[in-house]
């Protein structure tokens, strides 16, 4: 089709046509439909991957009892003279811990913190996050809900996989220890090694550099906003647990990566654990690349009361996609 015809007269009177100007919204209309196009396949696509991820399948809401205990926000449900206590991960929440571990409620006490500086225990305010505050704030928390004496079941999730261990190891009510995903690094220099072999988004974001700092700042200062990008960006989690996941401050973040992930202090925990005989279960997904490979066999090689299980189809995301398998682990006896 050519351009439009717009009639007008001629000298005689008679009336004549004459191409009218192509529209100045044509482009602008064009590029509007462009943008929406591009914005539905962006869409289309975040919904695929949200919708096949094995971790928003395997996911619901925990229920429970939410409050604070102690310097912590916690779940809990259940009662009784045994208690298991789950602790999530860096940069996480008690709430991925969902509904698929509320049957540990029948059995006895299920606690679920957030853990110190993250999420409903996050603090701004306070810039100490040491391994021993954390510590300090489980006993904290312990005490409030009179813990002592209770028969303890202690779980963790990466990062708080190697706080679950320390935590244990000073707890004589402690009676078995399970981890999933634990980054058992040998020492800082292996932690950085491993992690930023992981790939650009760990070299840039997870580790202590200027990327990391300017983008965790950006979030303290825009944190509704924050919350959302980081739904866009990882259509593989739940979008609450998505949401959460920027509750923390840089404070918060370095304390957990340089006090407890970068820090080889799980050896001896782990040893005060043998020496009492507590049996310990490193749990792994097979295609995570987290943990260093081969180190769980290695750990439970050299401690009798230590043994390792992996799930064949589960990545670090093991204790969200794959609850079934986790709480199973939980409820069996030790070796």
């Amino acid at each position: 089709m050519g351009a439009a015809i717009r009639p007008r007269l001629g000298g005689s009177g008679q009336l004549t046509a004459r191409p009218s100007p192509p529209s100045r919204d044509r482009p602008r209309s064009c590029a509007l439909r462009w943008g929406a196009t591009a914005c539905a396949a962006v869409a289309g696509t975040w919904g695929v991957r949200h919708g096949r991820s094995p971790a928003v399948r395997g996911w619901a809401p925990g229920g429970g009892v939410r409050g604070r205990a102690g310097p912590l926000q916690v779940r809990t449900a259940g009662s009784g003279d045994r208690a298991t206590v789950l602790l999530h991960g860096i940069a996480g929440t008690g709430e991925a811990f969902g509904a698929g571990y509320d049957p540990l409620a029948e059995r006895g006490r299920l606690i679920v913190p957030d853990v110190l500086g993250f999420a409903g225990s996050m603090n701004e305010e306070r810039s100490d996050f040491s391994a021993e505050r954390h510590l300090e704030a489980l006993d904290g928390m312990a005490g409030a809900l009179r813990l002592d004496g209770a028969a303890l079941t202690v779980a963790g999730h990466s990062m708080g996989a190697l706080l679950a261990v320390r935590w244990a190891a000073r707890r004589p009510e402690t009676q078995r220890v399970v981890t999933f995903c634990a980054p058992l690094y040998r020492d800082a220099a292996e932690a950085d090694r491993h992690i930023g072999a992981m790939g650009w988004q760990e070299r840039f974001f997870a580790l202590e550099t200027p990327f990391a700092h300017r983008t965790c700042a950006w979030m303290c200062r825009h944190r509704r906003l924050a919350e959302w990008v980081s739904v866009a960006i990882s259509p593989q989690w739940p979008v609450p647990l998505s949401r959460r996941g920027v509750q923390h401050t840089w404070h918060a973040y370095l304390g957990g990566m340089n006090g407890l992930i970068r820090s080889p202090a799980w050896v001896d925990a782990l040893q005060r654990l043998a020496d009492r005989a507590v049996s310990v279960v490193l749990a792994d997904g097979a295609l995570d690349s987290v943990p260093v490979p081969g180190r769980a066999a290695e750990v439970a090689g050299r401690f009798p009361s230590v043994s390792t299980s992996s799930h064949p189809a589960a990545s670090h995301d093991l204790p969200i996609s794959h609850p079934d398998w986790c709480r199973a682990l939980l409820t069996q006896a030790g070796p």
